[in-house]
């Protein structure tokens, strides 16, 4: 800070003053922090005003005088009702810190539109990350959706406990999938060869047992141990070999949550509202850009999703199918043979029925019959779906100012939490991780006096 006043402002401070400075901007930036929880009641009443049928809820510390805030769920009537008009029953849960003078967790439930693509259904800030918040947010979250006792549904998370609890208490029949990512993080620490990470992603997205068991034993050539422990990890919950078909969902990743943290990167360093006022805005900028975008479009399926088939057609190059003069085929492609029954839309090797897409195997089969895909691929993926989601749009709101009073007595700030040594912005690299590649690193600069050079 010295350093920065003097080269841009010609002024010589002393680090004494400096200190007081800060301390008075810190102080201001606490009392705003603070101040913007004494409103929460407020912004809860404009919300439900704005965008009536909306769930909002705030909860206070429980058996504190004067109120404290313990925690609030907001999910928006529009991205309810987008959610459940066009996009598939997949949920990504996650939790990211706060940056700035906030303290507490933000907690969000990502789905997916028609084009793969992210779509923020609801979002809650808590103190902190545990089996009662994440079981509070489940209970809400799966009401609002409709839920039921979670069959058909997909959910996909970290390794968090809470989560894995909440899931099983009012999800009961859903799948849940681990992300394959976080899975390999830990695995990675005690086998970290660069040529174990392909074969571990060979387990990952094997679409059938078979193929995973194959993938598998060439691991086991390389380290036995390694291959061992992937088996230890319950590769049930991360591997495509395993996971229920009919999800039209084969991603082994949770992607769209960390694509999100990242989205409101900015947003995590403001006061409560703020932030929350962040998000919405965003949200509602980002259903007027996809209406606008996809009135561009000129195709049935979603262009994400067509740029995927073509590499599929692509591949289908590779495949041979052989009629057996009726609906199904014998594929052989490379070493490997598979069957396909076009009118069920199944194939052995088990992508198509997982993810709704038909696989090279069943394109080349498709092509052996007719030079379209039109009729083979599911309707999660069409245009028409895309615009259903997009088609419900967030209501205006109104300034501070105008908000409606709430009688209830204010809300005071939960206590700050002030942890030993400069607080951190940034995430926790591991050790075998990449550096950010935005900034160059220092290693191998060779240092020169600025007088002898």
């Amino acid at each position: 800070m010295k350093a920065t006043i003097q080269e841009e402002m010609f002024a010589n401070v002393s680090v004494r003053k400096l200190k007081r400075v800060k301390s008075i901007v810190m102080k201001k930036a606490m009392d705003e922090t603070k101040g913007q929880y004494q409103k929460l009641y407020n912004y809860q009443k404009e919300l439900l005003r704005s965008n009536p049928g909306s769930t909002v809820v705030i909860n206070r510390e429980v058996d504190m005088d004067p109120p404290v805030f313990k925690r609030i769920y907001i999910c928006l009537d529009a991205c309810k009702r987008g959610f459940i008009s066009g996009c598939k029953k997949v949920i990504g849960l996650d939790g990211c810190f706060f940056k700035g003078a906030t303290n507490g967790k933000l907690l969000c439930a990502i789905g997916r539109d028609a084009n793969n693509q992210m779509y923020l259904v609801a979002w809650a800030v808590v103190h902190k990350e545990n089996n009662e918040e994440w079981d509070w947010f489940l209970d809400l979250l799966c009401g609002d959706l409709k839920v039921g006792d979670g069959s058909g549904w997909v959910f996909i998370s970290d390794q968090q406990k809470g989560i894995i609890n909440a899931v099983e208490k009012w999800a009961p029949e859903a799948e849940h999938r681990n992300c394959a990512r976080h899975i390999y993080a830990d695995w990675k620490r005690h086998f970290n060869e660069k040529i174990l990470q392909k074969k571990f992603w060979r387990c990952a997205k094997a679409p059938c047992i078979l193929l995973f068991n194959l993938a598998r034993a060439k691991l086991a050539q390389l380290t036995p141990p390694g291959a061992q422990a992937i088996m230890n990890t319950h590769p049930q919950h991360w591997s495509r070999a395993w996971f229920r078909l009919g999800s039209n969902c084969d991603s082994v990743d949770n992607n769209l949550c960390e694509s999100f943290n990242k989205w409101i990167l900015e947003a995590r360093f403001f006061p409560i509202i703020t932030m929350l006022e962040t998000i919405r805005r965003k949200v509602m900028v980002r259903i007027h850009d996809q209406i606008t975008t996809s009135a561009r479009w000129n195709t049935a399926i979603c262009p994400g999703i067509l740029k995927k088939l073509n590499a599929y057609i692509t591949k289908s190059a590779f495949s041979h199918a052989i009629c057996n003069g009726a609906s199904s085929y014998e594929v052989k492609h490379h070493d490997n043979r598979f069957t396909v029954q076009l009118d069920k839309m199944a194939c052995s090797y088990r992508y198509w029925q997982l993810s709704g897409l038909p696989c090279p195997h069943a394109i080349s089969c498709i092509f052996f019959k007719t030079n379209s895909l039109d009729g083979y691929i599911s309707d999660c993926y069409s245009v028409t779906e895309f615009k259903k989601t997009y088609s419900h749009c967030l209501e205006p709101f109104e300034g501070m100012n105008n908000w409606p009073y709430d009688d209830r007595q204010p809300l005071n700030a939960p206590g700050y939490i002030k942890m030993p040594g400069r607080p951190r912005t940034e995430r926790r690299r591991e050790p075998t991780e990449a550096p950010k590649a935005t900034r160059m690193l220092k290693m191998g600069t060779k240092i020169r006096c600025r007088q002898c050079k």
